[in-house]
């Protein structure tokens, strides 16, 4: 493990094979943002509401509109279907944490010579099936994307304001309640798994298995749980599963948890302990609460599976035990707070690239856009741009997904706007997913500078916040690596 010596110096004594598992997880790139957590504090967020949350957003009136965009490139490259369509099931799941219901998916799409049929049909498949519906599309073609698409999705959810749901509100002696699908070993290491180039070895495992059906029954069920105000904190089960979602719980809440893996609803009995608090099985949530019997019956309803998995506790450490045994015993701050590193911003001559859209009705018309009738427009207007009615605030929401080269970041920003304003809308804030390749060669760590940069000179210009966002590195294969490109999700407003 990369940073054993690190961890045995702070903890003063030898951290054991299972401890050494939870911090391969969270001293990953995708989990710990090694290399960009510093940067990413230079973008403006005033004017935003709970950006370091699940999902930012705007307030409008009484209301909020959550929304954030995440990358699923590595797993689309060794499944394109699951990889795909638990993109989408992941995004939705941040959104419905806040106790938002998802209103709206958006998808920013780039692949080599062809398009690969099962990145459309995972998306199509699993924002159908849950009745969202998907309103604005990007397809962009270049070589480079060959071994390595990029599929960045997001979603857009509203909620009623003063009933947002956060992560950091849980309270001592409050219970830890893992909340659907039975934990298999789908998407085992799947933190880790972002964090790395591609290798010839496409691991399967480290895919996770879409089950719509079941998020269908969460997103609705979680709804009606929050509506009565029966859970205290709420976070989906996303990169390292159990892991990342109670850990953070607890050092965003400044508390301890205590973890017992005999109570975790198991669909697989060969798992290992490891393997329990690193497996990504979709259609998961945590709930901190003091009323799991008020819960249960709810669950029980919509025949959603759960357990009683832990406790929230005073002593600021992170225990997990399988019955007596005890398995790990870790400061909560040092499982979370990944070490400093150097970084090799050494600079090159930006290069123009070319992007053809190959965005056409053949792909965009097998996702259902009107579903939820709140769609104003039809998609073949222009697939990229769209507008939602808010009824809760009698307005127009604008939607714009777009993305630009290292160069172009700037420009494209401004003219976003521009595209918004000349629509009617005012612009409100932006979502990105920030497209990578391997942070460690230069000139990948100079370019992202750059584009945050950019992005923060834009952003102040237009008087615009950052709300959310999502960083994704390392995509490249063993033969080529991506162009670095920024994707963005911008929104207006317009009274009606």
């Amino acid at each position: 493990m990369k940073y054993k010596a690190y961890i045995k110096e702070k903890l003063k004594r030898e951290p054991n094979e299972f401890e050494l598992h939870l911090f391969s997880a969270t001293y990953s790139e995708h989990c710990g943002y090694l290399h960009s957590k510093e940067l990413l504090k230079e973008l403006p967020r005033a004017g935003a509401i709970y950006p370091t949350e699940n999902a930012g957003g705007v307030k409008i009136g009484n209301h909020a509109i959550l929304f954030k965009t995440e990358s699923h490139n590595h797993p689309c490259a060794v499944e394109p279907f699951n990889g795909a369509a638990t993109g989408i099931g992941g995004i939705v799941r941040d959104v419905l944490a806040m106790n938002a219901r998802p209103i709206a998916l958006c998808n920013s799409l780039k692949f080599g010579k062809k398009v690969i049929e099962g990145v459309i049909e995972g998306i199509s498949y699993y924002g159908n099936c849950i009745g969202v519906p998907t309103v604005s599309t990007e397809v962009l073609q270049n070589d480079a994307f060959e071994n390595n698409p990029i599929v960045n999705v997001t979603c857009i959810g509203i909620a009623e304001y003063d009933k947002i749901l956060t992560s950091n509100k849980a309270k001592i002696g409050q219970k830890l309640m893992l909340v659907g699908s039975h934990t298999m070993k789908d998407g085992l290491h799947g933190a880790s798994f972002a964090s790395k180039k591609l290798s010839g070895d496409k691991n399967k495992l480290s895919i996770q298995i879409a089950n719509p059906f079941m998020k269908k029954k969460l997103i609705e069920a979680c709804l009606e749980i929050f509506s009565k105000n029966l859970v205290t904190t709420c976070q989906d089960c996303g990169a390292a599963g159990i892991l990342s979602s109670t850990s953070e719980v607890a050092y965003k809440s400044n508390v301890g948890v205590e973890i017992d893996l005999s109570q975790i609803h198991i669909g697989d009995k060969s798992i290992k302990d490891f393997e329990i608090m690193l497996s990504e099985t979709q259609e998961r949530m945590l709930f901190v609460t003091d009323k799991e019997k008020e819960i249960s019956k709810i669950l029980e309803k919509y025949e959603i599976p759960y357990s009683i998995i832990g406790k929230i506790t005073a002593n600021h450490n992170y225990t997990v035990k399988n019955n007596n045994k005890i398995l790990a015993n870790l400061p909560v701050e040092l499982l979370v707070t990944v070490p400093k590193i150097e970084i090799d911003f050494t600079s090159s001559k930006l290069k123009d690239y070319k992007l053809k859209s190959i965005n056409t009705k053949s792909i965009y018309e097998r996702y259902d856009h009107t579903v939820g009738a709140r769609t104003q427009l039809n998609s073949c207007d222009n697939p990229q741009f769209n507008s939602l009615w808010l009824y809760e605030e009698n307005c127009s929401l604008g939607i714009y997904t777009f993305s630009s080269t290292v160069k172009t970041t700037y420009n494209k920003l401004i003219d976003a706007a521009k595209f918004l304003k000349s629509k009617g809308f005012t612009p409100l804030g932006i979502t990105n997913c920030l497209n990578f390749a391997n942070p460690e060669i230069a000139p990948t760590m100079y370019e992202f500078k750059k584009t945050i940069q950019d992005i923060k000179h834009a952003c102040q210009e237009l008087k615009i916040p950052v709300c959310s966002g999502n960083v994704s590195f390392y995509n490249e294969s063993q033969t080529s690596s991506i162009i670095n490109i920024p994707t963005f999700t911008m929104l207006g407003v317009k009274p009606l």
